[in-house]
């Protein structure tokens, strides 16, 4: 019998929190970062972690060149883009907000795996589908008033979670072929090549003389909530199964509020309740598994910062 809680439930939980508390991090972070700078430092040192941890697992950092386009284009999604809209986005909203409005990218996930035809919905996940997009109008409702003002930033955090959603849909067929760490490693290798570029003129006129403990919520953003972050993730998936893992999921959103609430002190009305509790029954319904489930075994694609 598998253990209640053993050394895999801790992996995972130790990836949740660091997960969940990684957007109150950067948008502390942006008191001295740029957005965009921030963002391409964090991945080019997350790119080195990669490269270090494929070395150390003794893993190839190589497709078939029939391949290599698609897992650059899951960098250009997961990484580029994904992490444009996402710094942009947090600059303009709350972090509340931020890890709540991510959260629903498995929704359109579920989406555009249903326009291709690579997966039927059923009538739970429409449901689910319509309470996670209700739950997020409410949120963004909420936050779009005269003390809020936050609507820009939502809307831009919707589009960074449009931008996640597609990398399930397009990195299947790789992890099917491949181990995680050697797609993740090519695809964040291209995404940061994207992201430096979109970042320039914002590392140009960022200054550096930056605080320690600045330089520490880079880090821990980058090595902590990034390599390590997948690591444990990853590890946790082989110890106690993606079934399992993906329960865990579910406290990304829900610790993120509660941090952010604590720490940056963000104010969270009971419109935000609502529209976090409809979009999380949402998101739970839409992630309900099928019987075609076109998901490799022993693999799962999550939300992770």
């Amino acid at each position: 019998m598998r253990s209640i809680f053993g050394l895999g439930d801790l992996f995972v939980l130790i990836t949740v929190v660091m997960w969940a508390s990684s957007f109150t991090v950067i948008k502390s972070a942006y008191d001295e970062f740029t957005p965009l700078a921030f963002a391409a430092v964090r991945f080019v040192v997350a790119s080195l972690g990669m490269l270090t941890l494929l070395a150390i697992l003794r893993r190839p950092l190589a497709v078939a060149r029939a391949d290599l386009l698609r897992a650059a284009i899951v960098g250009v999604f997961h990484v580029g883009l994904y992490q444009i809209f996402f710094s942009v986005g947090l600059q303009h909203t709350t972090a509340s907000n931020s890890v709540l409005i991510i959260s629903v990218s498995p929704v359109i996930t579920a989406l555009l795996v249903w326009f291709t035809r690579a997966e039927p919905i059923t009538w739970r996940q429409w449901a689910g589908i319509g309470l996670a997009l209700a739950g997020v109008f409410i949120l963004v409702q909420a936050g779009s008033g005269p003390a809020g003002g936050h609507l820009k930033g939502d809307l831009i955090t919707l589009l960074a979670a449009g931008s996640y959603a597609v990398t399930p849909v397009l990195v299947l067929p790789l992890l099917r072929r491949y181990a995680t760490v050697t797609v993740m490693a090519i695809g964040m290798l291209f995404g940061t090549i994207v992201l430096l570029v979109a970042a320039l003129p914002e590392l140009a006129r960022q200054t550096w003389d930056v605080t320690p403990v600045a330089w520490l919520q880079l880090g821990y953003a980058a090595i902590g909530a990034g390599t390590l972050g997948y690591l444990f993730w990853y590890e946790g998936i082989g110890r106690i199964g993606p079934t399992r893992v993906a329960a865990y999921s579910y406290l990304i959103p829900a610790l993120g509020v509660l941090v952010a609430v604590a720490v940056l002190h963000e104010t969270f009305t009971p419109a935000h309740v609502v529209g976090a509790i409809v979009a999380m029954i949402g998101v739970g319904l839409a992630r309900w598994p099928t019987s075609h489930s076109a998901r490799p075994e022993g693999k799962t694609v999550v939300m992770g910062e």
